[in-house]
């Protein structure tokens, strides 16, 4: 399609590269996803590109897609974009303009990083999982929306219930001290525990309210310190990763008999964890190293 490369595949069309050289860069109607499956960025370092517009058709803008697009300046996203992923629209220093959709779930770390000429009058209150990171001004830019609010130690939606990151992480991700989430008290009435929300927490147990249906990708990584964790009946999914490397993990209880879907690797680099028993009908291949034994309920 011209300037545009397109991958199909069922319902789904992935615009995978970008080879043109206009100014006003508009993506056809009928892209899903912006993503590129062999690790080069769709549109990274374009220096020409100034403006770009997405069809209404756009639901995920993927790692790095438009990465150091030095010269863009306004981007028009569409109502369907749900995800923004890793460093998007990193290090594209002159981007002044965009309207953040109001159905947005999801901004990935580092996907404004970078941008020191944006201004961002407003925030959906949509968000499930944003990163501290994810601008470079994240804590103002959420607080410009009455639905984030600073809770106990955590960024908290109040309106879609998720707990988005601890207040005092570390925006490089590193290694933090001893008291870092030590005594932790997640809000009562959280849904959904972001991604890395409550990494390196140095809790050696911490009560997950009853009202949690999802645990993230890496909510729960290094958090060197946990022993034993409860997952209470509501959860529905725990994704990739959320509990890897616990290092001192040795019990995990599941409260309920519903089935539980479990991303991969969730539970790796937990060497204490031994044995492992899951509700009837879960999905866990790949959730748990070969050195446990799962049985189900």
């Amino acid at each position: 399609m011209g300037d545009f490369e397109i991958f199909e595949e069922d319902d789904m069309k992935i615009l995978t590269s970008y080879n043109g050289h206009d100014k006003k860069v508009v993506v056809p109607e009928g892209i899903t996803s912006i993503d590129n499956f062999d690790g080069d960025f769709v549109f990274q370092s374009s220096d020409e590109i100034e403006e770009v517009v997405l069809p209404e058709s756009l639901e995920y803008i993927g790692d790095s897609a438009f990465f150091e697009c030095k010269n863009l300046r306004k981007v028009v996203f569409s109502d369907n974009v749900y995800e923004i992923g890793s460093d998007a629209f990193g290090g594209c220093e002159n981007l002044e303009e965009i309207n953040l959709p109001d159905n947005l779930e999801i901004i990935a770390p580092n996907a404004f990083v970078g941008c020191g000429k944006l201004k961002i009058k407003s925030i959906p209150s949509s968000l499930t999982d944003v990163s501290i990171n994810s601008f470079d001004n994240t804590r103002d830019v959420l607080l410009k929306n009455k639905a984030y609010v600073e809770l106990g130690d955590f960024m908290y939606n109040s309106e879609t219930k998720s707990v988005l990151y601890a207040l005092d992480a570390d925006s490089d991700d590193e290694s933090v001290d001893d008291t870092f989430l030590k005594d932790a008290v997640l809000p009562l009435d959280t849904k959904l525990l972001g991604t890395s929300s409550l990494s390196f927490g140095r809790f050696e147990s911490i009560s997950i309210p009853k009202s949690v249906e999802y645990i993230g990708t890496s909510a729960f990584m290094f958090c060197d310190n946990l022993k034993k964790i409860t997952i209470p009946a509501n959860v529905t999914t725990i994704d990739s990763g959320a509990f890897i490397n616990c290092e001192n993990l040795e019990e995990v209880v599941f409260e309920g008999n519903e089935p539980v879907t479990f991303g991969s690797m969730a539970f790796f680099g937990c060497p204490k964890l031994k044995s492992v028993k899951v509700p009837a009908g879960s999905d866990y291949e790949d959730a748990f190293e070969e050195s446990v034994t799962v049985s189900e309920s």
